[in-house]
């Protein structure tokens, strides 16, 4: 296998609606997920080139049969996982073959989502994520309408001020901004807590467009790019006050931990953590 065969596979899972790649397990597998559901796993590496899909214990085994040796159980998948997934040789799979099991495993995951995580899928799919940093024009304006409606939530309870110097753009150099229609709609970022860890900050949306589960969608994104750096966990600072922030949080596997860094004598801040 070549690196432009395996450069089609990639585009083949990442052209999928919804879809986006994250390395949970470090390098290797690259992972594939629709709504937060890993489907495909590639690893491609020295002379070992495989993939692992997602499957149903019938599927499975009827391609163990039809394809003996090439086609197996789900090779790195705990005893309990294995009927679930099929892991292929590439090098030694038809091509054709491979497209109808990378369909049937996303699937296979599209039918066991929710039905409130299937409606929302056609409209996340219209949606763009762009990578960027601190100083794009569109990121800075989704900061000043954060602000603003922050101001507008706690102001009045809270000298939102003295946050500003903890909230420079300059710092931040990993950015998502969310393109509708060709309109910045929404955008997060992180930057470097330490070497294990980093901030999530600046996480804004669009009021016209919460409660379609894009909110969450960015922060999948925001973590899966900081797990493929290296790093483990995600801290994040928010207030008891924004109850919609923190309910999102709390949602998507934020516990409360103590107070860090400059919010230490901050109570009216509440501070979160989750691993990646």
């Amino acid at each position: 296998m070549n690196i432009t065969e395996w450069i089609e596979i990639q585009d083949y899972c990442m052209a999928k609606p919804c879809v986006y790649e994250s390395r949970p397990f470090g390098e290797f597998p690259i992972c594939y997920r629709v709504a937060g559901k890993i489907f495909a796993q590639l690893i491609i590496k020295d002379d070992w080139f495989k993939i692992t899909l997602k499957t149903n214990p019938e599927a499975a085994e009827f391609y163990r049969r039809a394809y003996p040796g090439i086609v197996v159980r789900g090779y790195h998948c705990p005893p309990v996982q294995q009927p679930y997934w099929n892991t292929i040789s590439l090098e030694e799979f038809e091509k054709d073959k491979l497209w109808e099991m990378i369909d049937e495993a996303y699937d296979e995951i599209l039918a066991k989502l929710t039905r409130k995580e299937r409606s929302r899928l056609p409209e996340l799919a219209k949606l763009q994520f762009v990578k960027t940093d601190g100083t794009d024009p569109d990121f800075i304006r989704l900061c000043a309408c954060l602000d603003s409606n922050l101001e507008e939530l706690v102001g009045a309870q809270i000298d939102r001020s003295k946050y500003t110097i903890y909230n420079q753009l300059d710092k931040i150099y990993d950015v998502i901004v969310i393109y509708r229609d060709g309109e910045a709609i929404a955008g997060g970022a992180y930057r470097v807590y330490d070497e294990d860890t980093v901030e999530i900050k600046r996480v804004y949306l669009d009021q016209s467009f919460r409660g379609q589960g894009i909110g969450k969608e960015l922060l999948r994104r925001l973590e899966a790019d900081a797990r493929i750096k290296g790093f483990r966990y995600a801290i994040l600072e928010t207030g008891e006050l924004l109850e919609a922030a923190t309910g999102l949080y709390k949602k998507t596997g934020y516990k409360v931990i103590p107070n860090y860094g400059p919010y230490t004598d901050m109570p009216e801040s509440l501070c979160m953590k989750k691993k990646l």
